[in-house]
């Protein structure tokens, strides 16, 4: 008898709880609970790519391993200019640098309308950012080598694009815009170097 009611206890409380789940499920949602439940979605699908993005291009700068490719830089003095990205760069490939800008349709050095320089990197570091909207690295190198600028400063965000600061020996600084990329997926031109 005993076993008896505890059966029939166990078959109302599953039957209770099983009504419950059912009548919960065949609630509709409302147009507000379903935007709301979208929003959180679409934001947990940004931040997780976000997150995949940031460690992909961490590890690129880390390992020193990357291409910069430029397609807009601002002058010492506020001017502007649309640049190519296989021409304009700066290529890190463990301690060895290549820093080109060219200009289409000019005569240059290099044979693509301007300087390709070649070096040596010194003092590299990178330092991640912790800003909740902007998160971004920063790294700080100094470039050893003939023709070299000596202080490059490179922000990265987390999709990869990145803003290079170079401060020429002796000049005013200027800033270039461009991708951080993987040297295998780069389409760069190497021109020649004069030093």
């Amino acid at each position: 008898m005993k076993k008896l009611i505890y059966f029939i206890s166990i078959f109302l409380v599953a039957g209770l709880l099983f009504g419950e789940v059912a009548y919960a499920q065949s609630k509709e949602l409302t147009k507000k609970e379903k935007h709301h439940l979208e929003r959180l979605r679409k934001k947990k699908e940004r931040s997780m790519k976000r997150a995949i993005s940031r460690e992909y291009y961490t590890k690129l700068l880390k390992e020193k391993y990357f291409v910069f490719q430029a397609d807009f830089l601002i002058g010492a003095h506020g001017e502007s200019f649309v640049l190519s990205p296989d021409i304009n760069f700066m290529s890190v490939n463990g301690n060895k640098v290549i820093l080109q800008f060219g200009f289409n349709n000019a005569i240059g050095w290099n044979g693509v309308g301007g300087i390709t320089v070649r070096g040596t990197l010194s003092n590299y570091q990178v330092h991640l950012g912790k800003k909740k909207n902007n998160l971004s690295m920063s790294t700080n190198m100094y470039l050893i080598g003939p023709g070299l600028p000596p202080g490059i400063s490179l922000n990265v965000s987390d999709d990869g694009t990145a803003q290079l600061m170079v401060q020429p020996a002796g000049g005013p600084p200027f800033v270039v815009y461009g991708q951080i990329v993987s040297p295998k997926k780069a389409n760069i031109f190497v021109g020649q170097s004069l030093f």
